[in-house]
C-alpha cells in the first residue's frame, strides 16, 4: 500500500523562525522585468497576504514558488536548504501547492477523480476506489461543500468548480498553500467558506499565501501583508497595521494619479460643455444571473466607467447593455426610449456599438484593415441597387483611420498591424457605423503605453458628441477617462463616483 501526501504531518503552529525564504529572485519575459530581486520569508501557521496593482508581479512570484516558472536569478530555501523549484512536481514534493486563479479541472471526470488526480491511492498497485472516495469526502467536508462524489465536473457551477479546486489542494496536505484570487466570482456567503477554511488550516500549522483584490478579506485574514509594485517587494506590514485603508494606500501609492505615459489625470474642469443629462443611455433595475437591480444614467457627451473585481458583475452588465445577454428584468433606454435588444447586431442597428474585451473575437483575420473597419457599415457606401461604391468606402475608411492616428496601408491584412492599431481600427468600425452609444470593454488591454494614450485620446474625442461607456479593471485608466464611475460589488452598485470624486484610492476602496 502506498502512502499518499494527504497523510503527511505539518509543522506545528508557533515554530520559531521562517521555514521558507525567498532571496533576490528575478524573472524576465523578453524585455519585461516581471520580478526584480524580490525577497520574503514565510512562517509556519501564518496567512501572508500579497497585494499590489495589476501587473505588479504577484502572480509571477507565486508561479516561481509553485514551480510553474523558473527564476532567472535568486534562490528559494526550504528549512535552510536551497531548492530549485524547476517544476510543479518538485514544489509538491516539498508540499507547496498552488491553487491558480484559472480553473484547472477535467470536466469529463467525476469529483472523486478530480480530487485525487495525480495522487491516486493504490492497494497492491491498483487504484483503491474506497480510499479515493474517503479522501474526497474528507476534502469536501473540510470546506463545507456537500456534493455527490460521482457528479461530473462539467455539470457543476463555476462557483462549485472553484471550491472543488480548493478541496483538491487541501487533499494534498500542503505545508504551503498558495491561493491566487480564491474568492474571485464568489458570492459573499461562498467566499466565507473559503475564508473559514483558511482559518482552520492555518490553525493546524499550514502556511497560506493569500493573493486577493478583496482587501477586506486580506485585512481580516492575514498576519502579514507584503506589497509588490513594478516587480519589487516594497514593504511588509503586520498585526494592527493591517487595515483596509493602509492596504489601499499601498496599492495606489497616492490619490493624485499620474499615468505611465506621463499624462496628467483627466480634469473635468477642462471640458467646455457639461454632459447632457436629458439624454443618453439609462439603465433601470437591470438584473441577471450575476447582477441585481443596477441603475445609472450614462449621459450624452460623457464617458461613464464601469468597474469592479472579477465576478462583481461587470462582464454581465456590459454584455447585457450591448445585447449579448438577455436581462431577467429591468429596462434600457436610449434617449428616453425603451429598447429590448435580441443580439449585439440588433443593438448596433439601434445605434449601440460594442467592442468586446478580447479583440481576437472582433477581428476578422482573413480580411484587410479596410474590410474590418467597413464591415458593419457597407450600406453607407452602396448605391440604390445595393452595390458598394469601392472608392467611397476606401476614402471613408482612410479618413476614419486617419482621425484615429492609424496611418497605414488599408489593404494590409489586419493581422499585420500592432495590437494597439488593431484596437483603434476596431474603434474605427464603430465610428464607421455612426453609432451614438459606444460600449468599450477593457479597450486598452494588451497594448503598449503609447497605443494606450492614443486610444484614450480617441475615446475623449468620441465622447464629445456621443455616449461612451468604458468597462475597465484599471483605476488609472478610469481616472484618465471618466466623468463618472459606476463601481460594482457582488453584482450590485456599491457607489457611483462623480468627476470630482474620481481617484485611484476612491475606486479601489469602493470595489473592495
Amino acid at each position: 500500500m502506498t502512502a499518499s501526501t494527504h497523510e503527511a504531518e505539518v509543522r506545528p503552529p508557533g515554530s520559531d523562525g521562517p521555514w521558507l525564504e525567498v532571496r533576490g529572485i528575478a524573472k524576465h519575459y523578453g524585455g519585461v522585468k516581471a520580478l526584480r530581486s524580490a525577497s520574503m520569508d514565510l512562517l509556519a501557521g501564518e496567512v501572508h497576504g500579497i497585494i499590489g496593482p495589476n501587473g505588479a508581479g504577484k502572480s509571477t512570484l507565486v508561479k516561481l514558488l509553485g514551480g510553474v516558472e523558473s527564476a532567472d536569478t535568486g534562490s528559494i530555501l526550504v528549512d535552510g536548504s536551497e531548492v530549485e523549484m524547476s517544476s510543479p512536481s518538485v514544489a509538491q514534493q516539498h508540499r507547496i501547492i498552488l491553487m491558480p486563479q484559472e480553473l484547472s479541472l477535467v470536466p469529463e471526470s467525476s469529483i472523486v477523480d478530480n480530487i485525487v488526480l495525480g495522487s491516486e491511492p493504490t492497494v497492491f498497485g491498483a487504484l483503491s476506489a474506497k480510499q479515493a472516495r474517503r479522501r474526497s469526502a474528507s476534502a469536501l467536508d473540510a470546506i463545507g461543500l456537500d456534493l455527490p462524489l460521482s457528479a461530473q465536473v462539467s455539470d457543476l457551477s463555476t462557483v462549485h468548480k472553484r471550491l472543488l479546486m480548493l478541496a483538491r489542494a487541501l487533499d494534498r496536505a500542503p505545508r504551503l498553500l498558495i491561493l491566487d484570487e480564491p474568492t474571485a466570482g464568489l458570492a459573499a456567503h461562498e467566499a466565507s467558506l473559503v475564508m473559514d477554511t483558511v482559518s482552520r488550516v492555518v490553525a493546524k500549522g499550514v502556511t497560506v499565501i493569500y493573493i486577493s483584490h478583496h482587501l477586506t478579506e486580506v485585512a481580516k485574514l492575514c498576519n502579514r501583508v507584503s506589497t509588490v509594485r513594478e516587480g519589487r517587494m516594497v514593504d511588509t506590514i503586520c498585526g494592527d497595521d493591517i487595515t483596509k485603508a493602509a492596504l489601499v494606500e499601498r496599492i495606489v501609492g497616492s490619490d493624485n494619479a499620474t499615468h505611465p505615459s506621463g499624462s496628467v489625470a483627466f480634469d473635468p474642469s477642462t471640458v467646455t460643455s457639461p454632459p447632457d443629462r436629458s439624454s443618453g443611455l439609462q439603465v433601470e433595475g437591470l438584473a441577471g444571473e450575476r447582477i441585481a437591480g443596477i441603475s445609472f444614467l450614462a449621459p450624452r457627451g460623457s464617458v461613464t466607467g464601469i468597474t469592479g473585481l472579477l465576478g462583481s458583475g461587470v462582464a454581465e452588465l456590459v454584455s447585457t447593455i450591448a445585447g449579448a445577454s438577455r436581462p431577467l428584468r429591468g429596462t434600457i433606454r436610449l434617449d428616453g426610449i425603451e429598447e429590448n435588444f435580441s443580439s449585439p447586431a440588433d443593438a448596433l442597428r439601434r445605434g449601440v456599438g460594442y467592442l468586446a474585451g478580447d479583440r481576437t473575437t472582433a477581428v476578422v483575420p482573413e480580411m484587410s484593415v479596410r474590410e474590418n473597419v467597413s464591415i458593419s457599415a457597407l450600406s453607407r457606401w452602396a448605391n440604390a441597387l445595393g452595390i458598394v461604391k469601392k472608392r467611397r468606402e476606401l476614402s471613408a475608411t482612410k479618413s476614419i483611420l486617419h482621425s484615429l492616428a492609424v496611418d497605414v496601408d488599408v489593404e494590409l491584412p489586419i493581422t499585420a498591424l500592432s495590437g494597439g492599431n488593431q484596437q483603434r481600427a476596431l474603434v474605427g468600425r464603430l465610428v464607421a457605423s455612426e453609432v451614438e452609444f459606444i460600449i468599450l470593454d477593457e479597450p486598452t488591454v494588451g497594448v503598449d503605453l503609447a497605443a494606450r494614450q492614443a486610444l484614450w485620446d480617441v475615446i475623449h474625442e468620441l465622447s464629445q458628441t456621443r455616449t461612451v461607456i468604458v468597462a475597465s479593471s484599471e483605476p488609472d485608466e478610469l481616472v484618465a477617462l471618466c466623468d463618472q464611475v459606476v463601481c460594482l460589488k457582488h453584482g450590485s452598485v456599491a457607489q457611483v463616483l462623480t468627476a470630482q470624486e474620481i481617484n485611484q484610492n476612491a475606486i479601489t476602496h469602493a470595489v473592495t
